[in-house]
């Protein structure tokens, strides 16, 4: 105990310590890193979920969207879907800097929504990954959910529904 006492007494005020951790957000000093414009280039992606296929295209623009020559609110009227889609930009602080165009079909309106947001994100990583990258990773909007509806059975009237039994 002593011996800790006299070393600390020993350093004297020229010495100032400092404390650290394997767990750093960033450069020491800054409490939170400025974040750097993302680069304005185009980018193209592809987005599947279920049986929805989408192509997506940004180019720097106004935030104006093009769904199959239709604009976002009249593609899609929910505004769950609209807030999916549109969640790559908002993760990214990225609202209105980016034109998107997208062709989308098959599926349903819930399909086509994951479909185009895993295009966007797709399309925002090829921008400007190594920015962008680790945000749309761990959102998870870059993973493809590979869940797709089971195929019918023969003898079966579903892909597990089966006739009614009938004893006699």
């Amino acid at each position: 105990m002593a011996d800790t006492t006299d070393t600390t007494e020993q350093l004297g005020d020229d010495v100032e310590l400092t404390s650290y951790t394997s767990e750093s957000d960033g450069p020491v000093g800054d409490a939170e890193p400025a974040r750097r414009p993302s680069a304005s280039a185009p980018g193209a992606g592809t987005g599947r979920r279920k049986q929805a296929i989408a192509r997506v295209r940004i180019v720097p623009g106004t935030g104006e969207w093009k769904i199959n020559g239709r604009t976002l609110e009249e593609y899609f009227p929910n505004k769950v879907h609209q807030q999916i889609v549109a969640e790559p930009f908002t993760v990214l602080e990225l609202d209105g800097a980016y034109d998107v165009l997208v062709r989308v079909h098959g599926g349903g309106p819930s399909g086509q929504a994951g479909a185009v947001r895993l295009g966007v994100a797709r399309s925002l990583n090829g921008v400007d990954p190594e920015l962008n990258r680790d945000t749309l990773k761990k959102a998870g909007f870059l993973t493809r959910d590979a869940r797709v509806p089971e195929r019918k059975k023969a003898g079966l009237k579903k892909a597990r529904k089966a006739p009614q039994y009938s004893k006699r």
